[in-house]
């Protein structure tokens, strides 16, 4: 593995714990991070190692596809944010009737949710995207501590603040 991917992945990990807690994997986890790989061989093994560790990991730094563009702290946030908005989604939608009253989009297919976990995922997507969004407007700054000073233009507000 190259240099600079390599880098870029242990800023990733970095950038996860200190918004997430790896549990009885951090020491492990945190030595691995501040191992110093010199050659490709090498740190593509240690990659492997930490990918292994860290794949199920709740909320983990273990991602599929194509890297995003931005900060990984900013991603970390959002993933963290995202995360903890649809456990608590989740646990809203198991309460008194709520599962017979939130129903889906109507470009999902309509009706209800058949389980918490499609309610607390669904629900996480939607806060990811709109906080890559307001990321990416200037609204908010990627910060879990940015939050409360959002700011959003006024006709958006006006017209009932969604994203």
């Amino acid at each position: 593995m190259e240099e600079s991917k390599y880098l870029k992945n242990i800023e990733r990990v970095r950038a996860w714990m200190q918004e997430n807690d790896a549990g009885a994997l951090e020491v492990i986890i945190d030595g691995m991070v501040n191992l110093s790989p010199e050659t490709n061989e090498e740190r593509e093994a240690n990659w492997v190692a930490l990918r292994a560790l860290g794949k199920n990991l709740p909320n983990t730094f273990v991602k599929r596809g194509r890297a995003s563009a931005m900060p990984a702290e900013v991603e970390v946030a959002i993933d963290a944010i995202s995360s903890a908005h649809g456990v608590d989604m989740g646990e809203m939608w198991l309460k008194g009737d709520n599962r017979y009253l939130l129903r889906k989009h109507g470009k999902s297919g309509g009706g209800l949710y058949a389980t918490y976990e499609e309610y607390e995922s669904e629900m996480a997507a939607k806060v990811a995207n709109q906080l890559r969004t307001r990321y990416k407007e200037g609204i908010w700054d990627g910060t879990v501590n940015g939050l409360p000073s959002q700011t959003f233009d006024q006709s958006e507000e006006s017209e009932g603040g969604q994203d």
